[in-house]
């Protein structure tokens, strides 16, 4: 009898930013409370280890990954030097600039 090969454990990928702000540990729990999905596009720029691809497909994933694609666009040189995250495409378009000292502030935590 021959051992059998045991894949690797892939282990989470745990979130950044998300449970430092509401506690939550999970984009399921994340996805259940609405007031906390606001922080989800900040949290898909700066944490690019975890596996957003798989998520895309809801809604709210989709349309926070188009924004912090949009936010990445606009700071690219920036979040590059700081968080070191794999590049999104290029998005055009205008950022809400009262979300500046949110974005600033969740810059600032993660490059500590």
């Amino acid at each position: 009898m021959h051992p059998q090969k045991q894949k690797p454990s892939r282990q989470p990928v745990p979130l950044r930013i998300i449970p430092f702000y509401t506690g939550l540990q999970s984009l399921e729990a994340l996805r259940r409370h609405p007031a906390s999905l606001r922080l989800l596009w900040l949290e898909i720029l700066l944490n690019g280890d975890f596996p957003w691809d798989d998520h895309r497909h809801h809604s709210e994933v989709e349309a926070a990954y188009q924004k912090a694609a949009l936010w990445y666009t606009h700071y690219k040189t920036m979040i590059d030097g700081l968080v070191g995250r794999p590049p999104f495409e290029e998005k055009t378009g205008k950022i809400d600039e009262r979300e500046i000292r949110k974005f600033q502030e969740a810059v600032n935590f993660v490059s500590d």
